[in-house]
């Protein structure tokens, strides 16, 4: 039975690129077809669960400089035959990996944060400076300049009328 590229990405769960990039990088044996496309036969399938298995993390392949080592096939359930100690090394490796990709990962978080906290800290200490500023402008009294009177700020003086009449009996 031989599978496309799309069948077996869909298959695995996984990008076809993803696929198609694996099988260049470790050079997994599979054939072409008359279109140029990518044949794959089972050998070739097992070959990518197992890259797919022991990468843990997607895109954590990059990381590595040789393709790791595949044993065919590498599955614990399928090789009932192998010695324990075996399946506990394989599971000693993975859980490792995993540990080291997990410390990898917080120390970017820690470092992302840190960077954040800082550029905050600063951008506080630049408005403090700035309200400081603000401050001793208000403080400092304001000197009023004497200016003199202009003619229309004096108060306009009414007329008593009302008075003479109420005094005469008008």
């Amino acid at each position: 039975m031989e599978l496309k590229t799309h069948e077996v990405a869909k298959e695995l769960g996984m990008a076809p690129r993803t696929i198609r990039k694996w099988v260049q990088k470790y050079k997994i044996p599979c054939s072409k077809n008359d279109y140029g496309h990518y044949v794959y036969d089972q050998k070739a399938i097992l070959l990518l669960e197992t890259l797919k298995a022991s990468s843990e993390v997607a895109g954590s392949l990059d990381e590595y400089e040789s393709p790791p080592p595949i044993k065919e096939p590498t599955s614990i359930i399928q090789q009932p035959n192998e010695p324990k100690e075996q399946k506990m090394e394989l599971l000693y490796d993975r859980i490792n990996r995993v540990e080291r990709l997990l410390d990898q990962k917080a120390d970017e978080v820690v470092s992302y944060q840190l960077l954040q906290q800082r550029k905050e800290i600063e951008d506080l200490t630049k408005r403090v400076g700035e309200l400081e500023e603000i401050i001793l402008t208000l403080q400092t009294p304001s000197v009023k300049k004497y200016e003199p009177p202009l003619i229309f700020d004096q108060p306009v003086k009414t007329k008593r009328r009302g008075m003479f009449r109420s005094i005469f009996g008008l």
